[in-house]
């Protein structure tokens, strides 16, 4: 097994990084290695809580139609601002809404 001693400031980004994935990369920026997060309870509880969240739950083919529609839209006007983007996925909602557990 090959071991790497990290430094402390090193450390301390990857415990730091909150469950998402760290990327280790070398002097140039090329991904060498990734460092999964481990599954702590605390975010065992969030996803726990994540899935008894009554929603609004939306389908695989109701995202890909937001992200379609979304792309169009950036196509049409040449780009937009984040106000935009949300009023335009609320009238992506309006139109057809995500599904409350019952």
């Amino acid at each position: 097994m090959v071991q790497v001693v990290l430094t402390d400031q090193q450390v301390e980004q990857i415990r730091s990084a909150a469950g998402e994935t760290v990327q280790l990369c070398d002097s140039g920026g090329r991904v060498v290695a990734k460092v999964e997060p481990e599954f702590n309870e605390e975010f065992l509880a969030e996803l726990k809580r994540r899935a008894t969240s009554p929603g609004p739950w939306y389908t695989s083919d109701q995202v890909r139609r937001r992200l379609e529609a979304l792309q169009k839209e950036w196509e049409r006007l040449g780009g937009f601002d984040d106000t935009h983007m949300r009023e335009y996925l609320e009238k992506l909602r309006q139109e057809d809404p995500g599904h409350m557990r019952n």
